[in-house]
Order: structure tokens, then sequence, then C-alpha cells
């Protein structure tokens, strides 16, 4: 036997509590004085042949710091009705003027009594608890009781209940019984499956009887799915494919899937894509720009898995480039910055499909992610830096097998229009030109007075009129703007 919880002090007390119940065996009360912050309880367990630690009954106190149970024990047969009574001390109550409380013993009912009707926890469902207490003819030296039968009900039609015998127990002199019924159905959240149980003590007689009172109690399946594994995203041409590893669960009704742009949902709120019984799906009307797939494996009793996620694919570009004034041609290396691609359909009027923004590394690398783009289709590459000319790639390009590799520094025939700046001899390397400031597609007079005014006003930090990446504006940055305006440098695109 042992405590309910942390501090509850159960055993402090311990004692006879003599026959209680007047079924031939002693009985034990136990107190925990410390119960629900000091509030106290006192524990009786019935005695007999096979004595489990199953408490019987228990006598809890209504106020913190009563203490009861602080002090147990037999009363006698106080009122002298052949049972023995019990005394429980409470010496908190009503502020420590403390109380003794008696309470009497009594004979078991004659007829059974139902206690519960549970459901089984952790389980697929299917399955509820009975337990009863026996009829006081089924204890030693009565052996008027045969058996219990079991009974069960629908929910009744009518105020009348249509009872169907389920299985007997036979008596044996316990003071409990319990008994594993497998219910027709379990509850869902669509269908509320209750139903109703008694237990009758039945003798030799036929004609002879005790009936429990009715309870009512519903199994319920505990266990969801596990998490969908293995699940993909892939482009299918225009479209994207769904793929994922079968469930396991035993009682698995189908796979309910979600899209959205956000990166989490709650699937019990959300609008489903579509249910299927099958491991893939083919989303026929993608939505446009970066969003997720979501899918549950859903049992027969509604309970989802936990959610899986997959990011609609992307595909991919391995870009390098270089920016005029960035790269140090001594050391081979450039100054990081952003950079920003787009990718524009192959024949006019050249629309816009995706862009994506990367950091490029000292190498003049980035990676650039688009959810838009598919594998197959003819792309320009556009280039856009916040001080450099526009570039363009020289050809369309395309991606195969979500990725696409472009390196612009190779040569200047890389560029649309032959239209990069060659910025190292050895190895040979080419850069996008510098000095737009204004970014309207030409380096003239008016970039050059931008640049001009804020290296008189010494202007520092990330700006644009810093062309060569040291965060100082100065006549390097005007030097190099000066020479691409003398050139007439602008852009040249398709």
């Amino acid at each position: 036997m042992t405590g309910e919880g942390a501090n509850n002090v159960f055993g402090y007390s311990v004692s006879s509590a003599g026959d209680i119940n007047g079924d031939g065996y002693s009985d034990i009360v136990v107190g925990a004085y410390g119960y629900n912050s000091s509030a106290g309880r006192a524990y009786l367990y019935f005695g007999g042949t096979s004595m489990n630690n199953i408490v019987d009954v228990t006598m809890t106190a209504e106020v913190d710091n009563n203490n009861l149970g602080i002090s147990v024990s037999s009363a006698g047969d106080f009122n002298g009705d052949g049972y023995s009574d019990l005394i429980a001390g409470a010496s908190g109550f009503n502020s420590a003027i403390g109380s003794a409380n008696i309470y009497t013993g009594s004979a078991i009912g004659i007829k059974p009594v139902l206690n519960y009707v549970k459901d089984v926890p952790n389980d697929q469902g299917g399955k509820v608890n009975l337990k009863w207490t026996r009829s006081g003819y089924d204890v030693h030296g009565n052996s008027l009781i045969t058996d219990y039968l079991i009974q069960r009900s629908f929910p009744p039609s009518g105020g009348n209940f249509s009872w169907q015998d389920i299985t007997t127990i036979t008596a044996s002199h316990e003071q409990f019984y319990s008994y594993l019924d497998l219910t027709p159905s379990d509850s869902s959240s669509n269908n509320i499956s209750t139903f109703f149980y008694r237990i009758t003590a039945r003798t030799s007689d036929i004609n002879q009887s005790w009936k429990s009172n009715i309870l009512s109690g519903r199994s319920i399946d505990n266990i969801a799915p596990l998490m969908v594994s293995s699940f993909t995203a892939a482009t299918s041409g225009a479209n994207v494919s769904l793929n994922w590893s079968s469930n396991t669960a035993p009682d698995l009704l189908n796979y309910v899937l979600f899209r959205s742009v956000s990166p989490s949902i709650d699937p019990y709120s959300a609008t489903p894509l579509t249910n299927v019984t099958e491991t893939t799906y083919l989303d026929t009307s993608p939505l446009t720009g970066a969003y997720y797939y979501f899918i549950v494996a859903q049992d027969i009793h509604g309970n989802y898995s936990p959610v899986a996620v997959t990011q609609r694919p992307v595909v991919t570009l391995n870009l390098t480039m270089l920016i005029q004034g960035f790269y140090n041609s001594t050391a081979n290396i450039m100054i990081q910055d952003t950079a920003r691609v787009y990718l524009r359909t192959g024949t006019a009027p050249y629309a816009i499909v995706d862009s994506a923004k990367a950091q490029l590394s000292n190498a003049g690398v980035g990676v650039f992610s688009f959810a838009n783009a598919v594998n197959g289709v003819n792309y320009y590459l556009q280039l856009k830096h916040r001080n450099s000319i526009e570039t363009w790639s020289k050809t369309v390009q395309t991606f195969t097998g979500n990725s696409l590799t472009y390196n612009f520094t190779t040569a200047n025939t890389q560029a649309f229009g032959n239209n990069m700046k060659q910025v190292d001899a050895s190895p040979v390397r080419f850069a996008i030109y510098g000095g737009d400031v204004n970014q309207d597609g030409t380096v003239d007079a008016t970039d050059l007075s931008a640049i001009d005014n804020d290296a008189q006003g010494f202007v520092s930090g990330y700006v644009v009129t810093d062309l060569n990446g040291d965060n100082f504006v100065d006549g390097t940055d005007f030097a190099i703007a000066d020479n691409n305006a003398g050139n007439f440098v602008s852009i040249i695109r398709p």
C-alpha cells in the first residue's frame, strides 16, 4: 500500500479497524494527514483470504490543514449494531481546535454494487473494465450466490434497455470482481458509442437473484498512428508529386494532406487538401512561391498521427559572379555582399518568373533557391546588385534535376552583349560593372554626383555610393563610376 503523492505522509498512523463490514475478516485503516495541502485522508482496506492493496473506502477532509488521519484506530462497536466502527483524528480542524471523527461499520449489501465501467487506457479501443462489489451473501460460510451474470445494453430507447447476456463469473467469496468486456464499437469524434452495464447475483433458484445498479461507459481508441515517414515532394512537370511510406497502424483509415505557406499547421483546424488511401498524390494545381505540404495518418476513430511536413520542391542555381570594385585581383578574392537573381522567360516580353536573394562568398559563389521554376524550361538569368549594372546571361539556361550551375566570371561572353569588365588577368576573371548607384540602368552624371556628395560629407557604412565595399565613400569609388560613365556603360539585355 502506498500514498497517492508527495508529502501525503501515508502510513503515519496505522491501525486494525476490526471487522467493519461483518464479513468475518479484520480490516485495516491507514492515515495520510498530509494529503491535498494537509486536508488529510484515511483509507480503509477490507480483509480477506487474498487481501489486495486497493483501497475500499476513502474518507477525505474538505479543508486544507485539517490533518485528518494524523491518528486512526478501531472504535470497537461504538453503536452496538454488531459491526466494528473506526475513529480518525483531525488535529488541525477549525484553526487547530481539532476533531475526532467516528465512522460506523455496516454489512455488505445483498445486491452487488457496480463500482465503475472504465475505458482501458493506452490501447486501440474496443475494451472496458468493469468492477463490482460482491453480494452480501457471497461470503465464507454462505454459498447462496453461485455466479454473477454480466449484461450489456445499448442506450435505452424510450426508457427501455435491451439487455444482452455477456458472460457469467463464478462466485468465489471475493470482495470485488472485475471483467474486461469487448465492446461492439468505440467512441470517436463522430460517434459516441456508450454502453450500459449491470451485474446480477444469481443463486441456484432461478426465481432468486439480485441486480446491481446500472452504469454506463465507453471504449476509446487512445493510440494514434505513428508519424508518416519518408514524406517527400518532387516536381513532375508543372505538378508536384508527393510520396511517403505506408503507415503500419492496424486501424488505419486514410492519409490527410494539407498545404500552407506557413511552416506549421494545426491539422484539427486546418482545411485539408485531400484525403487518400494510397501512398502517393499528384498536386496538379500547385501554389506559387514557397509553401509546405503536411500529412497525417488517420485511424478509424479519427485519431491523427503527429504531423509530417515537407517543403514544396525548389530548384537551385549555383552561381558564380564578381562585382567590380569589390574584387581584389592581388588576393583573388571579393568582399562579400548580397545579390539578387531574377528568372525571366526565354521569349519576349521576358516576364519575371521568380527571384531569389543570396549571399556571395569571397569567391563570388552564391546559392539561389527558386520555388516557381520548373525543370526543362528556358530562363534568362538577370543579375541585380545594389550599385552595379544589371547583367543578363548570354543565353537562356535550363534547370535539370532541380539544379543549374552558371559561371559569369570566366569570360565576358557569359553575359548578354559581353557586358562585363575584366578585373583579373591571372586567372582571367570578369565582373559586372559597378557605379549604377540609382539603378536606372546607366552609369552617368547622376551617379557621379551622388558619390561626390557622399565623399565630401565623409559618409561611411553600408551605403550604395560605396563601390568597393570598404564602407567609406571616397575618390576610389568616384573613379570607378567616372571610368564607367566615360565608357557609357549601360544595361544590355535581350
